[in-house]
Order: C-alpha cells, then sequence, then structure tokens
C-alpha cells in the first residue's frame, strides 16, 4: 500500500519510518554496490574510526548515510573518484555510541530521490532495512602500524650475495654466470647481512626473504624440513643474526614458504614411501595408486616443451635424474604415451618433487601450524608471505592467523594470490597480498603504455576502492617478483617506465616492493633470467638515475605521515597528466603523475592556505584558489604538500 498523505501520529522508541526527504521518493531500478560483510565497503580503523565506502551508478549527484546512534544524523559523503562505469564514495564517521543503525539517501542528475537500505530501493526506510554495527561484535582488521608506508626489499637468497665461500653448495657456478634453474651461485644469509647498509639506504623497513629451509634447489619451495635453515644458506645462527642486526636498524623480517607442497624427503612422506598403505601419515598426502613411486617415460623428453622448461631436454633430464636420486622415491620404467614423469600421489602442478599436502587431514593441519609458530616465537620473525596461498583449504587460514596472532601480536600476513583477494582479506586469514593487480596497472601505462590516462586514472580508482585500508595498506605492490619479468624488461629497457612506477610505488596506498636488484636497473625476463646474480662485482653497469630515484622516492614514502594515513582522492583532469591526493586532515600531497613528461603550465584547484614542493623541478604559486605550476622540467612526478 502506497500511502497519499501524510498523517501525523506519536511514534516512541524507534521510528517506524525514517524521514529524510520532503515529497516522494523514486522507485526505479538503480546500481548501488555496498557490501557490510565486506571491508572494502564498511571498515573500523584501529581509533575506532568508521569507514564507508559506496559505489554508484554514474547519475547520482549526491549520496548520504543516514547515521541513528545517539541522535539521528545524516552524513553526505564524498565522491573520491569516477569512472565511466561507477562513482565512488566515502566518508569517516566516528560513532557516538556501541551501537548504530544507518541506512543511504541519494539524490539523481535530475533531481529524484532514493533510499537505500538492506533491501535494496525502498519507498522509505523501515527498522528492518537498516545496517546494524555493534562495536562489541564486529571483527575489525588491524594491522601493525609499522606496515602503514612500508618499503619492503625482497631477496632471493641465492642469488643475493656470497657472504661466506666455506658454506658454498656444490655446482657452484662463478657468481655473474648466466642463471638456470639448477646451478648455484653461492648466495646466503651473511651476504644479506653485510649489505643491509645497501637496504637500508633505500628507505626499506622490511625485508622479504624467499624459502630458506632445508633444501636442495636454488628456489627452496620444495623444502625437505620446515624447521631448519639450509646449512648453504648459514643454517640457523645466520637467520637468527639476519635478525638481529635488522631489528637493530628498526627493519622487520618476513619469511617465505610453501605448506602447500613439500618435498619428498619430509619425514611423513619418506614414512609413506617405505610402509605405503600403512603408513600413519597416509593420510597427509593424496596417493592415486600403490606403491608410491614415479612412473617414468625416458623415450619421450622431446615433449619437455610441454612441461616448460624453454623445451631444454638436457636440463629437464638432468632436474630428473636429480629428483630420482634424491627422493628416494622408486621409478618405474614405462615405453606407453603419457608425461615425461607421472607421480602416483598428487603433486603440485603435477612437478614430482612437490608433493601436495592433505588440508584435510587435522593431524597435517596441526604440522603446518607449528611451523608457523615455531619460526614467530623462537627466531622472533616479523611474519609470513605464503606461498600458492588460494590452493590450500580456505578455513586452514583463519587457523593459520589465530596461531601467528599468539604468538606475537604485530605480525603482517602477505598472501601470494594473483588477482582479486577479497575474500581472503577480511581480517581473518591475510593482512595483505602480492599486489599483482597493481603491477598489471603499472605495466598497461608505464610499461606498455597500453592505456591512455583516462584509462589508468580509472584502474586507480578501482585498485583503492578493491580492498580496505588496512588491506591494501599491507599489499606488497610489486612490479618485479621471481615469478615474472622484471619491470625494466617489461618496459623494453626503457627507464622511464620503470621510474613512473616508482613514483606510483611511493604515492599510492600500500608497500612499495622493491625485488633486489631493480633499483640498479636489473631486466632478466621469465624464470630463471628474473634471479640473475646481484652484480656487487660490477658496479659500473648499475643504472644510478634509477638507483638515486629508488632512493629520494622510498625515503619520502617512509618518512611521511600522510603518505602512511591519507585516503586517496582522484582529480578529473587526466588529459595531460594523472593528478590525485593524499588527505589526512587538514593536509594533503597533491601527486601528479606526468608519463610522457610533458613541461605544460598546469592550474588545479585547492583549499590550501599554503603549499611546498616535496618533489619536482617546478615552481608552485597559490593564487585565487589555485595552485599555479609553472617552469615544470618535466619530471615523471611532482608532490606539492598542501596546508
Amino acid at each position: 500500500m502506497v500511502e497519499e498523505h501524510t498523517p501525523e501520529f506519536v511514534d516512541a522508541g524507534e521510528k517506524q519510518k525514517i524521514n529524510f526527504f520532503e515529497g516522494d521518493v523514486h522507485l526505479g531500478h538503480y546500481d548501488f554496490r555496498f557490501d557490510f560483510n565486506d571491508k572494502k565497503h564498511f571498515s573500523i580503523s584501529r581509533d575506532g574510526t568508521g569507514r564507508i565506502r559506496v559505489h554508484s551508478q554514474k547519475n547520482i549527484s549526491k549520496l548520504w548515510i543516514l547515521l541513528e546512534d545517539e541522535d539521528f544524523r545524516p552524513i553526505e559523503l564524498r565522491k573520491y573518484a569516477e569512472t565511466d562505469r561507477f562513482i565512488f564514495w566515502g566518508t569517516q564517521i566516528q560513532f557516538r555510541s556501541s551501537v548504530a543503525k544507518f541506512s543511504f539517501a541519494a539524490t539523481t542528475n535530475d533531481q529524484l530521490n532514493i533510499y537505500l537500505g538492506t533491501s535494496g530501493i525502498a519507498n522509505f526506510i523501515s527498522p528492518s532495512e537498516k545496517w546494524v554495527y555493534d562495536i562489541n561484535t564486529f571483527h575489525r582488521h588491524t594491522i601493525p602500524d609499522w606496515v602503514y608506508g612500508g618499503v619492503m626489499y625482497q631477496v632471493f637468497p641465492e642469488r643475493f650475495a656470497n657472504g661466506d665461500s666455506s658454506i658454498n653448495p656444490k655446482n657452484l657456478v662463478e657468481w655473474g654466470s648466466t642463471p638456470t634453474r639448477l646451478d648455484f651461485q653461492g648466495g646466503d644469509l651473511y651476504g644479506v647481512i653485510q649489505n643491509l647498509d645497501h637496504i637500508e639506504s633505500l628507505g626499506v623497513n622490511i625485508v622479504y626473504l624467499n624459502p630458506i629451509f632445508l633444501s636442495t634447489s636454488t628456489h627452496k619451495y620444495d623444502s625437505w624440513d620446515h624447521f631448519k635453515v639450509e646449512p648453504s644458506l648459514g643454517g640457523d645462527n645466520a637467520l637468527k643474526e639476519l635478525i638481529k642486526e635488522c631489528h637493530k636498524r628498526e627493519m622487520k623480517i618476513i619469511l617465505d614458504c610453501s605448506l602447500n607442497h613439500v618435498h619428498p624427503r619430509h619425514f611423513g612422506f619418506q614414512d609413506l614411501v617405505k610402509n605405503g598403505e600403512k603408513s600413519k601419515y597416509k593420510d597427509w598426502f593424496t596417493v592415486f595408486d600403490y606403491p608410491v613411486r614415479f612412473i617414468h617415460r625416458p623415450h619421450l623428453y622431446s615433449n619437455t616443451y610441454k612441461v616448460g622448461w624453454d623445451g631444454n631436454e638436457e636440463e629437464y633430464k638432468r632436474y630428473l635424474e636429480k629428483t630420482f636420486e634424491e627422493t628416494m622415491v622408486p621409478v618405474e620404467i614405462k615405453d606407453d604415451d603419457g608425461p615425461i614423469v607421472e607421480p602416483s600421489f598428487k603433486a603440485w602442478w603435477g612437478v614430482p618433487d612437490m608433493p601436495k599436502v592433505n588440508f584435510e587431514n587435522k593431524d597435517a593441519r596441526q604440522w603446518a601450524l607449528d611451523v608457523t609458530k615455531y619460526w614467530i616465537e623462537n627466531f622472533d620473525i616479523d611474519g609470513w608471505r605464503m606461498d600458492v596461498a588460494k590452493e590450500l583449504d580456505f578455513s586452514f587460514w583463519k587457523d593459520f592467523r589465530d596461531i601467528a596472532y599468539s604468538a606475537k601480536e604485530d605480525v603482517l600476513l602477505i598472501s601470494e594470490i594473483f588477482g582479486d583477494t577479497s575474500q581472503w582479506l577480511q581480517g581473518d586469514r591475510f593482512d595483505g597480498t602480492m599486489n599483482y593487480s597493481f603491477r598489471e596497472t603499472m605495466t598497461d601505462y608505464f610499461a606498455t603504455k597500453r592505456i591512455n590516462n583516462k584509462e589508468f586514472a580509472d584502474s586507480l580508482a578501482n585498485l583503492y576502492s578493491m580492498y580496505s585500508f588496512e588491506a591494501l595498506s599491507s599489499c606488497q605492490n610489486l612490479l618485479s617478483s621471481h615469478d615474472v619479468k622484471r619491470f625494466l624488461n617489461r618496459s623494453g629497457n626503457n627507464e622511464d617506465g620503470i621510474l613512473g612506477a616508482i613514483f606510483l610505488q611511493t604515492t599510492f596506498p600500500g608497500i612499495a616492493g622493491i625485488y633486489y636488484g631493480d633499483e640498479i636497473g636489473l631486466g632478466g625476463a621469465d624464470d630463471p633470467f628474473n634471479r640473475e646474480p646481484f652484480p656487487w662485482h660490477d658496479k659500473p653497469s648499475w643504472n644510478m638515475t634509477i638507483l638515486e630515484f629508488t632512493k629520494t622516492m622510498m625515503n619520502i614514502k617512509n618518512s611521511n605521515t600522510i603518505f602512511k594515513y591519507g585516503r586517496f582522492e582522484l582529480l578529473n583532469d587526466t588529459k595531460d597528466v594523472v593528478i590525485f591526493r593524499r588527505i589526512l586532515q587538514d593536509e594533503s600531497l597533491l601527486c601528479i603523475v606526468n608519463r610522457d613528461r610533458l613541461t605544460k603550465d598546469l592550474t588545479i584547484n585547492t583549499n590550501a592556505h599554503s603549499i611546498d614542493v616535496i618533489y619536482g623541478d617546478c615552481e608552485a604559486i597559490l593564487e585565487d584558489g589555485s595552485i599555479k605550476i609553472t617552469k615544470n622540467r618535466g619530471d615523471i612526478g611532482l608532490i606539492i604538500h598542501e596546508k
């Protein structure tokens, strides 16, 4: 029933309906995106501030949250970005009671009024159509304070620096040789310790180590024993010394491993090989056919290209021979058709020396939780980066977070998941992820120039709106890694490509991720060339432009409070440059992305009373409510402080 009149009546207690608009409202079909259970839309910061974000279709001119805590308080949301598809709205709220209820109201460009409640578009908001926030039951996502504005340096230990030649592994080749998948060059943890001055000079406050546990591979994602540091890297003592030295410099240490799979020399799998179906570890793994074995078809090495390895038959043959010798798994030779090597057990993507752990087994899960806790409790590490995280049982990561936080309250937990990781970043599993979506946008705009300014601005709006501020602040905004081509390679060795991307790592929310050697211009392609040795022996080969720019930018990032905590707001002027602000209370940093190094003068509206150029060779003055930028020398980015 739709009333055509408004009777007056006593309405004690909670109102039967909210009266915000005078007159009629429109019951049309509108696209609003708000999910109370997704922290990118509703989150509570450490100090209790509520962050609310709504995405709407383009013809919405105003949006209010109709808040009911101590009183009825309509609060207008601000427009922080606009794309071809959505307007992004946001606000921050200080709640005045422990329980608050809210709904939304909006007005369209043609002056139609709309109510939005839990059921969708409504003719009025009834008590049953309100979202309810209860401070006592709402699960917050809290992260350590040292994460905000962080700069992370990723080290692939075997290729970073050789600090102690007495522990060199076998199969050592000369440092600086062309990298292969199997040959060692002698990097170790002592080499990291000896080069902490270099790392610290980059503004780094987080060191992330690729796997260091017992393993005979160069990458060590196939650990034999997750409770021991590989001796050729320096063993447990080297790790303890590295952590001690990092903590002296107020730098944190993040370790990396795979709990998803192990090496066949893992104690549980070896028992399975030995005892078969009678093994007490039988259910830790998935066996298709007993006895546990490899089925090998050596007549099919010409099919190596099907399994990767760049089709290098000799290298792949060498790898399999090593695998057969080390794993102590029986080998059955067949001359039929099929894979070159076929494990009779579930292995990660069929890789023979990586049996997949079955996380439906409670004892296997407990083993993984013991690993998680051990290195935090006994070595005082500061967090984990977890390999192939989406391939483990989703429920496991709740237990993982609980055990990590029971050992230390200020740890950082990062997943390796490509793409949208929202369901893992709600504050009950991981804090952040390796933000390959950030890298993709940087690649499209700076490296390949596949997208224009408008498309780049749209991508930044979507990246910012993808996760809560806490989750985004915890993401590793990487350009390169051990799994993808280095960014300079993707840029066709054009240094402007990586310089522009470094500028965004500095100015956009999240942890700036530096993959070792990117700062001096390493440009390797796919594995194994992206794992080249750091050229300490050849400093003339270093790209000093990239190095000095990295130092300047990262030290700006980690020393500026606005870059740590400031919200993001995108300006619409994207014809020649892309402009956004990072805003914290009554101050902001105006960030101007000048990919094509244009030297045009710029005029930008502002509410500032004073300004200061933080970075960039230009002159900037305040005049009639605008910032006028002149004598712009064409820097790839400008940063201006507004007060």
